[in-house]
């Protein structure tokens, strides 16, 4: 690659594989250690030929002219990846000026170095903007625009559009399965036993992968912790497209100082498959290199089971992006499912993809595929998805016979959500602040990034908090069954405005 090119894709936010792996020694600082992934070549040199590549002239103008001939498609590939809509008119500039970019990298490089280009999106905090976890070593630069749907179209064309070519393809990880011999887990392992005064705490969080400040100070909220935090599970999204060097930088760097208190888990996803899974499966290794006793994940589903709960999660990314309807995989699920329901624990599903969507009346293809299970049996207690971009809870609904709940504002930057939307389920909380208080009048349109944390108590009850990423309540719920009923909403109590 050229290499004026290549110093605008990292002016841009290309993410490279960290130059610690160039010579084949790869994991955490503290503890280097040489991965093998099953089926995949170990030779660090090669980590880039793995993965998506970002968009090159010859690559762009397969792009434009896939464009011209299918605008529609190509726009619902563009959102699918984004999260977000985008015009047909910012998507026909946006190709414009990454063909100028490419055809002059200098002349891009000296635009992007100019002060004007810098202050375009200029956004201040006031002075007096503070929040008791702010710390100078995440700097918050509201002008930042890094993965927005139209203000970073660029980055997002230049570092996700090869994926959107017909036929473009990227060498994907052998799949690893719960019945190999290798993995006489079965991928299923123990959760601890909540006693009296001692409930297992459990944070969730999802499409963190990005690096910017509001998942940093996610990730500063989980460390701060310690071993009170006994699990944390990413839902999986990790941008722009699941490389190497961005799982590098954004999940293993942030999260590396959890390895030993906390144990880590974390799904597959889209982005993830858009680099076909390697770095995501390579991930997952050193981070058992690294910590063994408490990393124990070996594949991209798992179940870990107490008495009284079951957490469970999916891959509906390998196979089918937003889709759970691998055969293998679906007895698997039954069969966690159903001994869960035997023995009376409470059954947790998590996904990346989700069952349904705020903003509308419409269930996903992925209900559809778990609709035996989770709809006609009944087997699924609580569902907890990412993907959907912004924090919300809903209640059990007709034909939707479980809680869920919606966790994909963990890192993206993402839309504000109004109250009031359309949905399949009764909503009962969503996160409807912007990421800044208003009294800032800082960047209104954004919304609110956070996470959930939950309380496995030793009578069954769940206590499940949704925080924002400066540290705030925003809502507190407490989940109990009634007898021999389903799970349901006992208490909600809103956050503080």
């Amino acid at each position: 690659m050229d290499s004026k090119r290549m110093e605008l894709f990292a002016a841009l936010g290309y993410r490279a594989p960290t130059a610690s792996r160039r010579g084949r020694t790869v994991g955490p600082a503290r503890e280097r250690t040489a991965v093998v992934l099953e089926g995949v070549s170990g030779d660090a040199a090669g980590l880039e030929a793995q993965e998506l590549p970002p968009l090159e002239p010859e690559a762009l103008d397969a792009l434009r002219a896939r464009f011209l001939s299918e605008p529609d498609e190509v726009l619902h590939l563009a959102r699918e990846s984004m999260g977000a809509p985008v015009s047909e008119l910012d998507f026909a500039r946006v190709l414009q000026e990454v063909e100028q970019a490419l055809r002059a990298p200098e002349e891009a490089l000296q635009a992007l170095r100019q002060p004007p280009f810098r202050a375009k999106a200029s956004v201040e905090l006031p002075p007096d903007f503070r929040f008791p976890l702010m710390t100078s070593e995440i700097p918050i630069d509201p002008s930042r625009t890094k993965f927005e749907p139209v203000a970073d179209l660029r980055g997002w064309l230049l570092f996700t559009g090869k994926a959107w070519l017909r036929g473009a393809t990227v060498p994907v990880a052998p799949f690893r399965r719960h019945d190999d011999p290798r993995h006489p887990s079965r991928f299923r392992y123990a959760l601890r036993e909540p006693a009296p005064g001692r409930p297992v705490e459990v944070a969730l969080f999802s499409d963190f992968g990005t690096g910017e400040y509001p998942a940093r100070y996610v990730a500063r909220q989980l460390l701060m912790r310690g071993e009170r935090l006994e699990y944390a599970v990413h839902l999986g999204g990790v941008y722009y497209a699941g490389r190497q060097g961005e799982f590098d930088a954004h999940m293993a760097e942030p999260l590396e100082s959890l390895l030993p208190v906390t144990t880590v888990l974390t799904l597959n996803a889209s982005p993830e498959m858009r680099s076909g899974g390697s770095p995501y499966f390579r991930y997952l290794d050193e981070r058992r290199g690294a910590a063994r006793a408490r990393q124990v994940q070996e594949g991209s589903y798992f179940c870990l089971a107490s008495e009284r709960f079951q957490l469970i999660g999916l891959d509906t990314a390998y196979f089918e992006p937003g889709r759970h309807r691998e055969p293998a995989l679906l007895g698997w699920l039954e069969s966690v499912l159903v001994e869960g329901r035997r023995r009376g624990a409470v059954n947790l599903l998590m996904s990346h993809g989700a069952p349904y969507r705020y903003g509308s009346m419409r269930t996903s293809e992925l209900l559809e595929d778990l609709k035996a299970l989770v709809v006609e049996q009944s087997l699924a207690d609580l569902w907890l998805w990412g993907s959907t971009p912004y924090g919300a809870l809903f209640d059990r609904g007709q034909g939707l016979p479980f809680l869920g709940a919606s966790l994909g504002h963990g890192g993206l930057p993402v839309r504000r959500a109004e109250p009031g939307g359309a949905s399949p389920a009764p909503l009962r909380f969503v996160e409807s602040r912007p990421r800044f208080p208003e009294w800032t009048g800082v960047r209104p349109e954004l919304g609110n990034n956070g996470y959930c944390s939950l309380l496995l108590h030793d009578d069954g009850t769940v206590a499940m908090q949704f925080l924002d990423w400066m540290g705030n309540v925003r809502c507190t719920v407490k989940l109990a069954r009634e007898g021999r009923g389903p799970l349901v909403i006992q208490r909600l109590e809103p956050g503080g405005e």
